[in-house]
C-alpha cells in the first residue's frame, strides 16, 4: 500500500529528513472511510493533525526515536464518530437526575415509588428533577399526573420529563412555583392539560422553555459542570469525539457556558452548537461557522410540530423564520417529526434563496415518517437528513403497536434515502435514547428493535450496509455540519480524532454489530479515553 502525506511528499525518505510524527499507531486494521485509500494498517499522527496513513513498514520508517508507538493489537481503528443531533446539558442533568425510563418505571406505581425513594434524600423544598418516562410504553398507556406525585412528594416540587422533551409533569407544589393554576393561559406553542373543571392535571406539553424562564430548578454550577464531566466521559467511551447540540433556545448564554466548559476542561468532545436566537447571536458578532475546532456555531434550530393537532408554526410564520435565517446567513435545521411537517419544511426550503457558498446544506433532523413521496420531495430539496437509527433500536415495539400498518414500512428508511443520494447523517438524541452508536447502526443495517423483531418493510429493503451506517456517523456527520475538510475520514491531513474498537464492522455478522465496544478514543491527537 502507497504511503500517504498530506503535504504532498510522495516517499517515506523525503518525510522522514522533513517531518517526524509524534505518534504512530501500528497494528491495526484502519477503515479509513477515505475512498481514495479505504484501509490501512498504521497512521501517523503530528501534532493534532493525521500526518501519514500506510502499512506498518512505511510508518515506522518515518517515525523517530522520540516518536510514541501505540500497538493497535491488531483492532479496527476508524475516525472518530460525530453524533450529529444530541442535548448535551441536557444529557449532563440525567447523569444527577432519577432515571423514570421504561426499562425502570415501567407503570405510575414504579414511577412514584422511584419519585418517593429519590425525594428522601433531597431536601425539602428543592426540585425533585426525573427524566425518561414513555407514557406509551407504561403499563396503564397515560401519563402521570399531579395527582400520582402530590401524595409521596408533598415538600418537594417535582418535574418528571418525558423522553422525548416534549412533555412534562409538575405535582401541585412544582406548578404552584411554576406560576400555573386554572387562569393560567396557555403559552405560545404550548399547551397545558386540564381536566373536566378547567384544573392543570400536571402534564405540560411544549413547556420546557416556558419552564426554564419561570422556575430556579436550583443546578448550581458546580453540579452542571459534574454533569457536563460525567456526559463528556459517557460520550468518548463511545468514541464519540464530535456533537452537534440541537437545542432550539441556544443563545449567547449556551456558547458562552460551552466555552467556559472547554476552556477548564470540563468538555474534551468538540461541539458545533445549533442556534435558536441567531438575532441576539449576530448582535454578539457571531455567525454561521464562526469559532474554532472545539466550539463552532452551526445551523438555525427551527422546531416544526404536529404534537397539538396542527402545524406549528403556522407555514407563513415558519417561512418568515426560515428566510430572515438565510439572510444571516445560516441554514437551517428543521425538527419533523410527522410527514405533514416535513412536506412542509420541504416546501419551504426549496423556495429559500441561495446559500452562500461553503455553507452546508439545510437539514431536516429526524425525518421519522417519509412514504416515497416525502422522499422524493427530500431529494428535489437537497435536504440533508439527520436522523436516529436507535429510535428503531429502542423503540421498535412501541412502533409496530401504534404506528398506522401502512405507515410502519416508511419508518426511518435509511436504504431509500440513501438510494435517493440525499445526505443522512445520525445522531441519538440523546438523552432521549443513549448516546451508544453500535445499536443505531445495528439497527440502521437490520431494521431490529432490541428484541432481534424487525420492523415491517416492504418491496426494497429499508436498512442499509454496515459500511453506509459507519459512513453516516463520521463522514456525513461532518458534511452536515460543514467541517468535512477537517473531520469525519482518516485522511492525511484531517484532525486526528480516532476510535479504536473490538471488531470490523465491515465484516462482522450483522447482528453482533450491536455489541462492538470501545478500546480507545483520540481527540487531536491526545489519548482522551482508554477502556479495558
Amino acid at each position: 500500500m502507497a504511503i500517504l502525506f498530506f503535504n504532498s511528499i510522495h516517499t517515506a525518505k523525503e518525510i522522514q529528513m522533513q517531518q517526524k510524527p509524534d505518534k504512530i499507531i501500528l497494528n491495526t486494521e484502519a477503515v479509513t472511510m477515505d475512498p481514495s485509500v479505504p484501509s490501512a494498517r498504521a497512521v501517523a499522527v503530528l501534532q493534532d493533525r493525521i500526518l501519514a496513513v500506510g502499512n506498518d513498514e512505511d510508518i515506522r520508517r518515518i517515525a523517530s526515536a522520540e516518536t510514541k508507538i501505540i500497538d493497535g493489537q491488531g483492532l479496527t481503528l476508524l475516525p472518530g464518530f460525530i453524533d450529529s443531533h444530541i442535548h448535551l446539558l441536557s444529557l449532563a442533568r440525567t447523569t444527577q437526575e432519577l432515571d423514570c425510563s421504561p426499562k425502570t418505571a415501567p407503570c405510575v406505581a414504579a414511577i412514584a415509588h422511584r419519585v418517593f425513594e429519590w425525594a428522601r434524600i433531597v431536601p425539602p423544598g428543592e426540585w425533585v428533577r426525573c427524566y425518561g418516562y414513555d407514557d406509551m410504553a407504561l403499563d396503564e398507556h397515560r401519563h402521570p399526573t399531579r395527582h400520582d406525585l402530590d401524595e409521596i412528594s408533598p415538600r418537594h416540587p417535582v418535574r418528571l420529563d418525558h423522553r422525548s422533551g416534549h412533555a412534562s409533569v409538575l405535582n401541585s407544589l412544582g406548578l404552584q412555583m411554576a406560576g400555573i393554576n386554572a387562569e393560567t393561559p396557555d403559552p405560545v406553542g404550548g399547551v397545558i392539560d386540564r381536566d373536566d373543571k378547567g384544573e392543570p392535571t400536571g402534564v405540560l406539553f411544549e413547556m420546557s422553555s416556558y419552564l426554564s424562564q419561570r422556575t430556579d430548578f436550583g443546578r448550581s454550577q458546580n453540579k452542571m459542570r459534574q454533569g457536563v464531566t460525567a456526559a463528556n466521559r459517557l460520550l468518548l467511551s463511545y468514541n464519540i469525539t464530535s456533537v452537534q447540540d440541537a437545542g432550539h433556545e441556544n443563545g449567547p448564554e449556551r456558547w458562552r457556558a460551552f466555552r467556559d466548559l472547554i476552556d477548564s476542561d470540563a468538555l474534551q468532545i468538540r461541539i458545533t452548537m445549533m442556534a435558536g436566537r441567531q438575532a441576539e447571536l449576530l448582535d454578539i458578532g457571531l455567525s454561521s461557522g464562526f469559532g474554532d475546532h472545539q466550539l463552532r456555531l452551526g445551523h438555525i434550530k427551527i422546531m416544526l410540530t404536529m404534537s397539538t393537532g396542527t402545524l406549528h408554526p403556522s407555514l407563513k410564520e415558519f417561512s418568515e423564520v426560515a428566510v430572515e435565517a438565510v439572510r444571516s446567513g445560516f441554514p437551517i435545521a428543521v425538527h419533523c417529526v410527522e410527514q405533514e411537517a416535513i412536506k412542509a419544511a420541504i416546501q419551504v426550503i426549496s423556495n429559500l434563496p441561495p446559500l452562500p457558498m461553503g455553507v452546508p446544506p439545510h437539514r431536516i433532523e429526524h425525518c421519522s415518517e417519509c412514504p416515497p413521496g416525502v422522499l422524493e420531495g427530500l431529494r428535489i430539496s437537497g435536504s440533508a437528513v439527520v436522523t436516529q437509527p436507535g429510535f428503531i433500536h429502542w423503540n421498535g415495539p412501541r412502533y409496530r403497536k401504534n404506528v398506522a400498518e401502512k405507515l410502519q414500512p416508511h419508518l426511518y428508511p435509511f436504504g431509500p434515502l440513501d438510494a435517493a443520494g440525499v445526505t443522512v447523517a445520525f445522531g441519538s438524541d440523546a438523552p432521549v435514547i443513549n448516546p451508544n452508536p453500535w445499536p443505531g447502526i445495528y439497527s440502521a443495517v437490520t431494521r431490529k428493535d432490541y428484541k432481534g423483531i424487525a420492523v415491517p418493510q416492504k418491496g426494497a429493503s429499508m436498512g442499509i450496509e454496515s459500511k453506509s451506517a459507519t459512513r453516516m456517523y463520521t463522514v456525513s456527520g461532518a458534511e452536515s455540519e460543514g467541517t468535512q475538510a477537517d473531520k469525519g475520514s482518516i485522511t492525511p491531513g484531517k484532525l486526528a480524532d480516532l476510535a479504536l474498537v473490538d471488531a470490523n464492522p465491515l465484516t462482522i455478522d450483522s447482528d453482533s454489530l450491536k455489541n462492538i465496544r470501545a478500546k480507545m478514543t483520540m481527540i487531536g491527537g491526545e489519548i482522551v479515553w482508554e477502556g479495558r
